[in-house]
């Protein structure tokens, strides 16, 4: 007779034990807690044997350096729309110049356009309104090709504040390109996609000027 014999099963694996998750503090040393500590050392010294009074002099210096090192650390991580916005205060009041055909009227004051004719010849600025209305018409004169020229309206009276946009023609009624937007920066402001110059109803990405100057005299 012949005898079977049954295979015994392996033994399931024990499952593996996690590896020990590193715990984060849930509180950081602050310097009203090392505060706390220094007046507890002092209430709870022991009057027969008083704490040598130089260690508490090295306590108050690391008190001190503490406090610097949080100053520090509060600069430096500032959020970044403050570190954007106060470089970008060093805008304000400077001429600044970007690509674009543009114009800003504030209080009655308008920024300007900068071009440079391509020929020489007679030339002529066309301003229109935010709703493509034509509002003024001034002739420039001749002008000699390659030679930068700057166009400052003086609005007519009954032109509200606002934005406008320019063509420069020249005689035969074709416009220049190239035109730059030209003022100075009142103020500045973060939007969702960065820093915007306000040179008086004419805005300008930070990112699209392209030359930075002083503020002009008699400004």
């Amino acid at each position: 007779m012949s005898t079977t014999t049954a295979a015994t099963a392996p033994a399931a694996p024990a499952p593996a034990s996690n590896p020990a998750t590193p715990t984060t503090p849930t509180s950081l040393l602050t310097s009203t807690s090392f505060l706390q500590i220094l007046v507890a050392e002092f209430q709870n010294q022991d009057p027969t044997t008083p704490t040598d009074p130089t260690q508490f002099a090295t306590q108050l210096v690391q008190f001190a350096n503490l406090g610097q090192l949080q100053n520090i650390d509060s600069a430096v991580t500032q959020p970044p729309a403050t570190g954007l916005m106060q470089a970008a205060s060093a805008y304000i009041g400077r001429e600044v110049l970007a690509p674009g055909n543009q114009l800003g009227l504030l209080n009655g004051k308008a920024t300007s356009i900068s071009f440079t004719p391509s020929v020489t010849d007679s030339y002529t600025a066309q301003v229109f309104n935010a709703a493509g209305a034509q509002v003024d018409t001034v002739a420039l004169g001749t002008q000699t090709a390659g030679t930068l020229d700057t166009f400052t309206w003086s609005p007519p009276s009954g032109n509200p504040d606002g934005a406008y946009s320019v063509n420069i023609v020249n005689s035969a009624g074709a416009p220049s390109s190239g035109l730059i937007e030209q003022g100075v920066v009142q103020s500045v402001s973060l939007t969702s996609t960065g820093v915007a110059l306000d040179l008086g109803n004419l805005v300008i990405p930070q990112n699209q000027v392209g030359s930075v100057g002083v503020q002009p005299s008699g400004n």
